[in-house]
């Protein structure tokens, strides 16, 4: 009888077996099937870099121009720091390579680089080609001087916004975002308050310290396949589809208006910051942010209901590219409060003392607010008559816990936690 039982156990088995092997066969063929109708979709990489050109001739356009580091030196400087960030983006295309979640194709053998105006062609959504092109928004250092002993000491924050955008070219040449990839950080320069390391960097030096954080963050950070809904509008052949952006950065609370509310590069790096966060936890099209009254790069295409803004190339020449004006979901950041106070600590003498400093910033995304704060505790001073080292200013100090906050603020409105 065991024998019996033992013979049908088996037979089951083995009759399982090949209905599961021919029903693991017939899902493979469907979803091979299914893979097969629907090809990844096809992005052209032309090795260019694309620079911002700063409109108007007021103060203001001519200060943002002079702030780009990217073209600031010689032609030979400029054209060397772009490639090393091109070739950055090479190496992590390369690098993921078969996990990418597009099809890519190269318009460029080594030095050897085409015009991306003759490659275009044969890569489409639809009708429309798709270009991978990163887009450098914010190259930037901020210099601080600090006078220490009737000496000059000199800190910089380097600032690197790069959206890597895939776009679609249209009928007049003009490049149209269909999705982004934010890359937005900040470094400061020296790390450390020493002073032999606080020295002078001219402006090709700076460009320099730029292009190589830059690359860095390329390195450390860029991950195309993190960004598979952004893949995902071009595969379904969408133009918009689910869009995000910041659209304006302000201060509610008026003892920081006092301190941060001319500075609107501080509001621009805020909202960027912002932008590249909750598009890494997102994975959502987040697209440049448009600081609200703030239209020097970007103008507005009322007719077509476009952003519009002219960029220079590495290879191509200038550019026209543009994004649509409107978007699904409108992201709102308002620092609501700042303040500080005096604690006791050991250190605590009648010439220095510490402060806890604190920001908190509200942000809104669709009707969803959320309020965060950020704090730290710093050293002043008592008696200023013998300064001998570097103290910030609150200038400095709200800054770094705005950018600090408006961090947080993406992470609180991804749904992750907040530390």
């Amino acid at each position: 009888m065991g024998k019996t039982f033992s013979g049908l156990r088996s037979f089951f088995e083995r009759s399982c077996a090949k209905i599961f092997l021919v029903a693991t066969i017939f899902a493979l063929g469907f979803f091979g099937t299914a893979n097969a109708a629907k090809p990844l979709p096809e992005i052209v990489w032309a090795h260019d870099v694309y620079t911002m050109n700063v409109a108007g001739d007021d103060q203001a356009a001519q200060r943002r121009r002079g702030y780009q580091l990217l073209n600031t030196g010689t032609a030979e400087e400029q054209r060397e720091n772009r490639e090393k960030i091109a070739a950055a983006i090479d190496a992590k295309l390369k690098e993921q390579g078969a996990k990418l979640p597009f099809k890519l194709k190269t318009s460029f053998e080594g030095d050897n680089v085409s015009e991306m105006n003759n490659e275009l062609s044969d890569a489409t959504v639809g009708d429309a080609p798709i270009a991978l092109v990163p887009i450098v928004v914010i190259d930037y250092a901020i210099e601080q001087v600090y006078q220490i002993n009737g000496k000059p000491h000199y800190k910089y924050i380097i600032i690197s916004a790069l959206d890597i955008a895939f776009c679609s070219e249209d009928d007049d040449g003009a490049l149209t975002i269909l999705g982004n990839i934010p890359v937005h950080y900040y470094e400061s320069i020296p790390l450390s308050n020493s002073f032999e390391q606080m020295t002078h960097h001219d402006r090709a030096e700076l460009a320099r310290i730029y292009t190589n954080f830059t690359v860095n963050m390329i390195k450390k950070n860029l991950d195309f396949t993190k960004y598979k809904k952004v893949i995902k509008r071009l595969e379904d052949k969408k133009m918009v589809s689910e869009t995000y952006r910041v659209e304006n950065v302000s201060y509610t609370s008026e003892k920081a208006k006092g301190i941060l509310g001319g500075n609107r590069l501080m509001q621009r790096i805020c909202g960027n910051i912002f932008t590249s966060d909750f598009a890494a936890h997102t994975g959502n099209v987040v697209y440049p942010m448009i600081l609200e009254g703030d239209n020097s790069n970007w103008t507005i295409d009322a007719t077509q209901g476009f952003y519009v803004a002219k960029m220079s190339t590495s290879h191509s020449g200038e550019k026209t590219v543009r994004m649509p004006k409107d978007v699904d979901h409108k992201i709102y950041l308002n620092v609501s409060g700042i303040g500080s106070k005096e604690v006791e600590t050991k250190q605590v003498s009648n010439i220095n003392g510490f402060k806890a400093y604190r920001l908190w910033m509200e942000s809104t995304v669709d009707g969803k607010k959320i309020e965060v704060t950020n704090d730290i505790t710093e050293e002043y001073l008592k008696d200023m008559s013998s300064p001998n080292k570097i103290i910030k200013s609150e200038v400095e100090i709200f800054g770094g816990l705005m950018i600090g906050a408006a961090v947080k603020s993406a992470a609180a409105q991804a749904g992750k936690k907040v530390k």
